[in-house]
């Protein structure tokens, strides 16, 4: 009886365990190697920036004071706590900092960038995508058209060089993007990327 009982303990706390990986998806300043967006599936993001600030008169807390400011300024503007600091701090001759964002509107806004990020199924893209995506599986050219009406996949669009990370499995992306993981790949400096996930 005592062994049954164990047993299911610990099989809940190991379905507890599981259950919980995919909320857990978070950038931390320790693993930041480059600037990197995290694209979670509630439509929440997470960006780190990764800057050279290895001067002996640079100051943290004074980087600090004036992100906290514009931060604060834009939040009361937008109505609520729509951008946070997450983290700040000097590591290797860098300022590594990691925001996160209520969704895509207040990142492309606070940072005065343009992206955008959907649900596949959407009939209004807010722009013109490329014809053709790549199909992860094989290399192959896939139809933009067919793909994005998936409704249960997502669409992100970002044009800034980061390392990309969904909260899913990338399934397409544009030919000017380069797959590093299952879920993360390398946007490119030219145009603006294209990644298609299944979360």
């Amino acid at each position: 009886m005592k062994k049954l009982i164990f047993s299911g303990i610990l099989l809940l706390c190991l379905t507890g365990i599981t259950g919980c990986t995919k909320d857990k998806l978070i950038l931390n300043t320790k693993d930041i190697e480059a600037d990197t967006l995290l694209a979670k599936s509630n439509g929440a993001i997470q960006a780190a920036t990764v800057e050279e600030f290895n001067k002996d008169y640079y100051n943290l807390n004074e980087l600090e004071e004036f992100v906290m400011k514009e931060i604060n300024s834009y939040n009361q503007a937008s109505g609520g706590e729509n951008v946070v600091l997450d983290e700040l701090e000097r590591k290797d001759g860098n300022a590594v900092m990691i925001l996160s964002y209520t969704g895509m509107k207040h990142y492309a806004e606070f940072n005065k960038v343009w992206a955008a990020y959907f649900n596949g199924g959407n009939k209004e893209v807010p722009m013109e995508l490329p014809d053709h995506l790549v199909n992860v599986k094989n290399g192959s050219a896939v139809n933009t058209a067919d793909v994005i009406q998936n409704e249960k996949l997502k669409i992100l669009i970002v044009n800034e060089p980061f390392d990309v990370v969904v909260d899913g499995s990338i399934l397409y992306h544009s030919d000017n993007a380069v797959i590093i993981d299952k879920n993360k790949l390398q946007g490119s400096a030219e145009g603006f990327t294209v990644i298609v996930y299944k979360p």
